[in-house]
């Protein structure tokens, strides 16, 4: 939502122009942009994990991990792998942001680049879970999305996990630039 607003918000409540007028390149300006919606996105995510680990304690208290592969890791060995997992998903999440980044500079709607962003993952959603579409997994960042589960087994099967921040890292510089190069020649009449 935060990245889908991000510019064409500003469109939306006419500031787009104003902000402009100031001497920034439009370059600077996209990824001040996504800067600013990442770090937005890290701080859900901290908040989220700071109420998880507080409450989780409070209610059940902390104990031992079991791994999926059936071994058990300590309390603190057992944090570390979920604020790796945290950082996946951060990563994962990243490619969201360029996608919803990208609608925001196409459109001056932000709900337009919202509903944009959720259909387009949607049905590269759809399309995946089809057997005839098995050729195109490799190369789509929602393929790669549950593979933050790695890190639960014993030992850590890295494979997964280094494809899935290569397509994320990939799409979302993609996404980013060709935000980027559309921004650049977009004219702002709001």
């Amino acid at each position: 939502m935060v990245a889908g607003y991000m510019i064409a918000g500003e469109a939306e409540l006419g500031t787009l122009r104003i902000v402009l007028l100031r001497p920034v390149r439009r370059g600077s300006f996209v990824l001040t942009k996504w800067v600013t919606a990442m770090i937005y996105l890290a701080v859900g995510f901290t908040l989220m994990l700071a109420g998880g680990l507080l409450f989780g304690a409070i209610f059940f208290g902390l104990h031992p991990m079991v791994t999926l592969s059936g071994s058990t890791v300590s309390v603190w060995h057992g944090l570390g792998l979920i604020i790796l997992c945290c950082l996946y998903g951060l990563g994962a999440m990243a490619c969201i942001v360029s996608l919803a980044l990208l609608f925001s500079t196409i459109t001056d709607s932000s709900l337009t680049a919202l509903i944009a962003t959720i259909v387009i993952y949607i049905v590269v959603q759809v399309l995946i879970a089809f057997s005839y579409f098995d050729w195109l997994r490799p190369w789509v960042f929602p393929n790669y999305f549950l593979e933050y589960l790695n890190f639960f087994r014993d030992p850590i099967y890295w494979t997964p996990i280094l494809k899935g921040l290569a397509s994320f890292g990939a799409w979302s510089f993609g996404f980013t630039f060709i935000a980027y190069v559309l921004f650049r020649r977009k004219d702002v009449l709001s």
